[in-house]
């Protein structure tokens, strides 16, 4: 390692761990061109011996060429952690910087992983420079690493060092610059020619990426000074020196140097003010970044992944990326059939209640819920015991009234025979109403259908009141669907719309039917709101009985796939966002 290089890494080393808070120890381990078996090592403190385990780090981050972090685990790293990352100055990285740190937890280590990058950047830079004295080097690296850079202090020791008259410093990017200091200092309010002009001669130097001097010093070199020469001018009889920074191969700004005088920068200068700038380039840009935005942070770091991902190394992210769109695409363009489930239940379409026609009691049942009875058919006998007794009752009343009338006719007793045969009408009208009773006595189908409802089979002889239910009763060839659709699609039925249902009993046939009717009424069932709409069926099948339980799909009409798959979601979103904005 030369002498003007070990001064200068030895000052480097010294000032990053004067800035990098709890490096125990550090090392910088060089490999020897002329001999490939000897080491250099440039310590911190040089008073201390490097460990075992900082060398061995060290040495395979630059065989490796990775950066390496060996968190603390024992004795064999004394409780401390362990940072190593090599320095590429050619096809093989001949450098390698180790650093021995306090304990700390993971997101600290790869905090200080980043400032040795950065502060490798420095390093690289030096080590690249060629002309620049080695003195030179070590006091730009202490003054500039003093503490945090501003860029006011920056231009006022340019302006300190190679004496200048004025310096700018402007930050940016090509397409635009902002000016960020300049000594000495001066408001800049509005952009007034002489503003024009010093930006102008800035962005020359950044198009050609190199620094521009003027009056030229080498007249061999192919380089534009139009820019240059219009702000000499301008300023009047003044050399320039312009330097475009750079940080990680990106120009981020441009430094101006006047003298006011014929006073051209020596080739000293000239290597001396390339070396500053560049560390000035470096230290600017890390602080820029460490300053930005959360907002450009997060912009910064979307724009790297997608580059990083899209890139020539993306290409499953790329392929399905385009399968996603042409899937997204397919089921936009496609149509499909937009059905409505919905929970259904078989009733008929009208149903008789049989009732206890008087008060009494059960003798006898003759069938119970689910049998198919004909019209006329026996259903159930009350007790009427009662009933004819008070029919011979009133048969043997109206038998003696009678023999009297008959004696009060043969008397001529008109008067008497008028009575006899108003009571007599009164005792015949009890008579129809008892044999009435009797006759209702045995209830009997009022029609063909099936027994929906009563089971009386156990309850023989219980007393029952006059209205009572005993019987329900529906016909087999007359139904009606009743559905119930869930209040999120209650919006898109309408009446006339078809459908088919599918009853539990059956799972195998489809019944189709029509929508009759949407009720107004809707009902809580496990957590939502279901509305009840009443449907026909189209056609007649032996096999239904009212009851029957399943489920219906109500067709209503044609639909994007992309919107049958995800209306559920959009609906949901529309509705919180407008309870949450609207």
């Amino acid at each position: 390692m030369p002498a003007s290089s070990r001064v200068v890494i030895q000052q480097w080393l010294k000032q990053l761990c004067r800035l990098v808070s709890g490096i125990q120890s550090a090392i910088v381990i060089e490999k020897g061109t002329e001999e490939p078996g000897r080491i250099s090592v440039v310590r911190w403190p040089e008073e201390m011996e490097p460990g075992k385990v900082l060398l061995k780090i060290a040495l395979k981050a630059l065989e490796t060429r990775r950066q390496m972090i060996v968190p603390a685990a024992g004795q064999a790293t004394q409780g401390s952690d362990h940072i190593a990352m090599p320095l590429i100055l050619g096809e093989q990285p001949m450098v390698a910087v180790a650093l021995r740190m306090n304990r700390r937890s993971a997101d600290k280590q790869k905090a200080a992983l980043q400032a040795l990058q950065w502060s490798l950047h420095w390093l690289q830079l030096l080590l690249k420079q060629t002309g620049g004295s080695q003195p030179a080097a070590a006091h730009w690296i202490a003054r500039l690493t003093e503490g945090p850079l501003a860029s006011a202090r920056a231009v006022e020791l340019f302006a300190e060092r190679f004496q200048c008259d004025r310096v700018t410093l402007a930050l940016g990017d090509p397409r635009r610059l902002e000016i960020s200091a300049t000594y000495p200092r001066i408001e800049i309010k509005r952009e007034t020619g002489l503003v024009r002009a010093i930006k102008e001669a800035m962005f020359e130097a950044i198009d050609q990426q190199a620094p521009l001097y003027y009056p030229a010093v080498n007249a061999e070199r192919d380089l534009l000074l139009r820019c240059q020469q219009n702000l000499a001018e301008m300023v009047g009889r003044a050399t320039l020196c312009t330097i475009p920074l750079q940080a990680a191969e990106m120009p981020v700004g441009a430094l101006l140097l006047e003298r006011h005088r014929a006073q051209p920068f020596t080739p000293a200068e000239q290597a001396e003010s390339l070396q500053a700038a560049g560390l000035i380039g470096l230290l600017l840009y890390q602080q820029q970044r460490n300053e930005r935005p959360l907002h450009h942070l997060i912009r910064e770091r979307l724009g790297n992944g997608l580059k990083r991902r899209l890139g020539p190394q993306g290409l499953w992210l790329k392929l399905g990326l385009t399968g996603l769109v042409a899937v997204l695409v397919f089921s936009g363009v496609v149509k499909g059939d937009y059905r409505i489930d919905a929970r259904a239940n078989l009733e008929g379409r009208i149903q008789r209640v049989i009732t206890s026609p008087f008060d009494g009691y059960l003798q006898d049942v003759a069938v119970k819920a689910g049998d198919i009875v004909t019209e006329g058919a026996l259903l159930c006998q009350l007790d009427d015991k009662d009933l004819t007794l008070e029919q011979a009752k009133w048969r043997s009343e109206l038998a003696k009234l009678e023999r009297e009338q008959r004696e009060a006719m043969a008397a001529h007793e008109r008067s008497k025979v008028a009575v006899l045969k108003a009571q007599g009408q009164q005792l015949r009208a009890e008579l129809e109403l008892v044999e009435m009773k009797l006759e209702r006595s045995r209830i009997k189908a009022p029609l063909t259908g099936v027994i929906v409802s009563g089971d009386l089979t156990q309850s023989l002889g219980i007393p029952l009141k006059r209205g009572e239910e005993l019987f329900k009763i529906a016909p087999l060839d007359r139904y009606r669907v009743m559905l119930q659709v869930d209040e999120r699609d209650i919006a898109d039925v309408q009446v006339g719309q078809s459908g088919q249902l599918r009853l539990a009993g059956y799972p195998h046939l489809d019944h189709a039917f029509t929508v009759k009717r949407i009720l107004p009424l809707a009902s809580a069932f496990e957590g939502s709101y279901l509305f009840t709409l009443e449907a026909e069926l189209t056609d007649r099948d032996e096999h239904l009985r009212p009851g029957l339980q399943g489920v219906a799909k109500i067709d209503a009409g044609k639909r994007s796939l992309l919107w049958l798959a995800t209306h559920r979601v959009v609906d949901w979103l529309r509705l919180q966002l407008w309870r949450w904005w609207g």
